[in-house]
């Protein structure tokens, strides 16, 4: 959709790399599930948006890192560490860790699963 790379993309090149990767996990969950919904609060049909699009926050689809890239920089680009959610709930979440018990709406009946097995990798 989108002809060109943004002109901050060589710059940012590892910022310009998540948000293809996060762009990329909505897009193959969108086709996996039919529709997008935030698995934190359970609001329905969120829409992608791709990096050049106008966007509309109280519909925008987010890939929420559950356990903070910030804080754990080696599960940035796993699937399993990413969560479905509204641009609100990933506002309220930031870089805070947030119990499994908050994905309220998981979109696989295994992601909570999925989510633990990530612990040992805290190194």
């Amino acid at each position: 959709m989108c002809e060109k790379e943004p002109y901050w993309s060589k710059k940012n090149k590892d910022k310009w790399e998540q948000l293809i990767f996060n762009t990329n996990f909505l897009k193959k969950i969108k086709q996996e599930f039919g529709e997008i919904n935030c698995e934190y609060c359970g609001k329905k049909n969120l829409t992608i948006y791709e990096w050049c699009q106008k966007s509309n926050v109280s519909d925008m689809a987010t890939a929420d890192h559950f356990y903070p890239k910030s804080k754990y920089e080696n599960l940035k680009q796993i699937e399993d560490n990413l969560v479905v959610c509204c641009h609100n709930c990933n506002n309220k979440k930031g870089d805070n860790l947030w119990s499994v018990k908050e994905i309220k709406f998981p979109l696989k009946k295994t992601k909570l699963k999925e989510i633990k097995l990530l612990e040992p990798l805290f190194i």
